[in-house]
């Protein structure tokens, strides 16, 4: 097997879509800790109130990194909004390509849509195409505009797809979610065919306590599944985001994967 080295060692620029709460702002706050000096983090979310208050606690702990805010709505279907997001970052903050050995983009932003539904109960189209135009179609368009930015074969290109158990499993209820997830994965392997330079880790966080598993643990349909997800919090078997993310950039640091293959973390072993 070729050896590959610690993805942190590089001086990067990393964008990380859904910075501004839960996983996303955890794997904000550790990654941040882990690049080389001079690193620059882009932080992407709608609230960009809360992205500034993950920006006050970075300059707290990393001040050597430079942090950059950026409001961000992955569901816009507005031709030309995802057009140069990443040239203008560089051009208004003074940065050229050239100021990095790699970039990273991280996309976390996901919703899980309707699941107070069953699959055979979802007829609004608008519900349906809007979970899509956030998961997947923002989604690639980010990516393609990233790409399009460091398109140099020389510079370390790297993608963290965050995805799901629910990419591999049926879980009712989650419909739209489970294949949002298995599409973004399949995108990704064949990117990876297409583009082998680029270092892809598609990422399960495993059954991590965020504001989204408690609206699942609330609001799913299914009651088998509220209840297997309330009983994964009564046997403490969730993770929190520190633990999920501590073991994404271990993962990060062996730097072992397959290119674009499924990497799961599931739940607490004890």
């Amino acid at each position: 097997m070729e050896k590959r080295e610690n993805i942190f060692l590089k001086k990067s620029f990393v964008a990380i879509t859904g910075a501004s709460r839960g996983l996303g702002r955890c794997i904000t706050l550790q990654f941040a800790v882990k690049f080389p000096p001079n690193s620059v983090l882009v932080l992407m979310a709608r609230n960009v109130e809360a992205l500034e208050s993950v920006r006050t606690e970075l300059k707290a702990t990393t001040p050597n990194i430079t942090v950059l805010v950026r409001q961000y709505n992955q569901g816009e279907t507005d031709e030309g909004y995802f057009n140069g997001i990443f040239d203008s970052l560089l051009t208004e903050n003074k940065l050229s390509k050239g100021d990095f050995e790699q970039v990273m983009l991280v996309h976390n932003c996901a919703t899980t849509g309707d699941i107070e539904n069953a699959a055979l109960q979802l007829c609004d189209v608008n519900r349906v195409r809007s979970y899509y135009d956030i998961n997947l179609c923002g989604m690639i368009l980010l990516n393609t505009n990233f790409f399009a930015t460091f398109c140099d074969p020389s510079l370390s290109r790297a993608v963290v797809n965050i995805t799901s158990l629910a990419s591999q499993r049926p879980m009712p209820s989650l419909h739209l979610y489970c294949a949002g997830k298995a599409a973004r994965d399949m995108f990704f392997r064949v990117l990876s065919a297409e583009e082998p330079s680029i270092r892809i880790l598609t990422y399960a966080p495993g059954a991590v306590d965020t504001d989204m598993m408690r609206d699942m643990e609330a609001n799913v349909s299914s009651a088998s599944l509220r209840k297997a997800l309330n009983g994964l919090r009564e046997d403490g078997k969730l993770l929190t985001p520190e633990e999920s993310v501590a073991d994404l950039i271990q993962v990060l640091e062996d730097n072992t994967f397959d290119n674009a293959e499924y990497v799961n973390n599931y739940i607490k072993k004890s």
